[in-house]
């Protein structure tokens, strides 16, 4: 008996000594840091404070005395540029050193989390290539028909839906975002505006909600072991949305191949990669075929969904920023005899301002996560980035530096006039990322919000309902910066004239 307890105390005393030391490399390489807890490091598994909150906390303790600073996922250590210089020399001047994401894949238990976003080394930079054709602006310009053709589906929605008090509006930018990514990039038909039951919101739901105590520590874990979680098949993907989406692409190659249906979309691009028939390393299965459909289709429509959301949430609350963009929408249409053209959205320019500091204030991604794929010594330092190691680009942090953007809780679209962005760096807005691992359908996702919004304010009145908590607080069980309690809109036909 006695020397279980030995035992015991010997791997207890080891198991304390190895997280210790573990969190003690920063320091060890004079990077400052904040005090990591034992074991989880900076990251608060429990779902008390968001992700995105950390960072930022790191970035404004360090900003002004570092160009860098340390973290912990557990015990492996992060380390967060400060310098906005430093951050252009990893995205952009130093790309090569930094071109790969060390994001959790698992292409033999989880093939749909194989994807362009996640993805490593020569096959990223040939999907990229092959891919990127999808998003050019002729490309773009073919589809814009039928992101406008949704339009009146959502006003029917606002207007079958408003008698009936305030509405969430994530659900109604969630419906809109699906039924055009589903018609867009794979055209389908998915009805989330006329079906309040629709599959596909399910799904998302499925995806995108970290409600429980053991989807948050999966998602960790993953992140921060990724060789151990391999070898424990552990997937990202739930089971039963990967046999949905496989079967629902499935469905569609075979309709295409068929003859019976030929769209230059998405699909029709991956299908053709898919079937040259080459032989070559660059032809893609049919589960890689999956996968990158998979993220342009959920990634794709969430993104786009809670920016939209919270756009109309400032825009509802700030009632002379929506007269503004409501008279700026008038005036364009009025040019083009009242038609949203491509070229009269693209003419919406304080509209685009307002989407600019949504994207500031609430970007998706709150951080953008880059991998040394060899040792990089930042330059005017000692500290070299060794192979593996992973940074964190603190997006929310920058967005929210008062000393780049004043007030930064205060929604000002002025910020993004012509004049004021030549001012600032060109690092201090990323909600796309930059350089050559930016956002590939950022073209795409500002369209469908241009459209989307100036629809909605040329037609309705948006105010807030008081069951909105403002200023927006983070709902810290998401993953993405969604505001706790949702977004509460009452809305108002406006009548001709109005």
């Amino acid at each position: 008996m006695d020397t279980w307890v030995y035992l015991l105390v010997a791997i207890v005393t080891l198991f304390w000594f190895y997280v210790k030391r573990s969190h003690g490399f920063w320091a060890r390489q004079n990077v400052p840091g904040k005090p990591p807890t034992f074991l989880f490091g900076h990251l608060d598994i429990l779902g008390r404070k968001h992700l995105a909150q950390g960072i930022k906390e790191t970035y404004d303790s360090f900003k002004k005395t570092s160009d860098y600073a340390g973290f912990y996922f557990f015990t492996s250590p992060r380390i967060i540029p400060l310098s906005l210089d430093l951050i252009k020399h990893i995205l952009v001047k130093d790309f090569n050193y930094f071109s790969d994401r060390k994001l959790y894949f698992n292409e033999k238990d989880d093939p749909l989390s194989a994807h362009l976003f996640s993805i490593r080394g020569e096959k990223w930079r040939t999907y990229r290539q092959q891919l990127s054709p999808t998003f050019t602006s002729g490309k773009i310009k073919m589809m814009y028909p039928l992101i406008v053709e949704h339009i009146g589906a959502l006003k029917a929605f606002l207007r079958k839906n408003m008698k009936q008090g305030p509405m969430d509006f994530k659900d109604v930018c969630t419906r809109y975002a699906a039924d055009v990514i589903g018609l867009t990039a794979f055209g389908m038909e998915c009805n989330a505006l006329k079906n309040e039951k629709s599959e596909i919101l399910r799904m998302n739901h499925l995806l995108f909600t970290f409600d429980t105590f053991a989807k948050r520590l999966n998602l960790l874990f993953t992140a921060s072991f990724e060789e151990i979680s391999r070898k424990m098949h552990l997937r990202i993907v739930p089971k039963e949305l990967e046999d949905w989406f496989m079967g629902m692409i499935k469905e569609t190659l075979r309709l295409r191949e068929s003859g019976k249906v030929d769209r230059n979309d998405f699909v029709k691009l991956l299908r053709q990669l898919k079937n040259k028939g080459t032989g070559a390393s660059e032809d893609l299965t049919f589960n890689e075929t999956a996968a990158q459909a998979f993220i342009f289709f959920f990634g794709g429509f969430e993104t786009t969904a809670t920016t939209m959301h919270y756009c109309c949430g400032y825009l509802a609350k700030k009632q002379d920023i929506q007269e503004r963009v409501r008279e700026e929408v008038r005036q364009v249409l009025k040019k083009y005899n009242g038609e949203l053209t491509y070229e009269a959205a693209h003419e919406l320019t304080y509209l685009k301002q307002c989407i600019d500091e949504t994207l500031r204030m609430h970007p998706p991604g709150f951080s953008l996560f880059r991998m040394a794929i060899n040792d990089y010594r930042v330059p005017n330092s000692s500290l070299v980035i060794k192979k593996g190691q992973e940074v964190i680009i603190p997006i929310y942090g920058i967005h929210m530096d008062p000393d780049i953007y004043p007030n930064p809780d205060v929604f000002d679209p002025d910020r993004f006039s012509a004049e004021n962005v030549k001012k600032r760096h060109p690092m201090a807005h990323l909600p796309f990322g930059e350089g050559p691992r930016n956002c590939i359908g950022m073209r795409f996702a500002l369209l469908e919000l241009a459209v989307a919004i100036s629809s909605i304010v040329d037609n309705f009145k948006l105010t807030m309902n008081p069951k909105t908590i403002f200023p927006f607080q983070f709902d810290t069980k998401d993953l993405a910066i969604l505001p706790k309690g949702g977004i509460w809109i009452d809305i108002e036909e406006l009548k001709a004239g109005q």
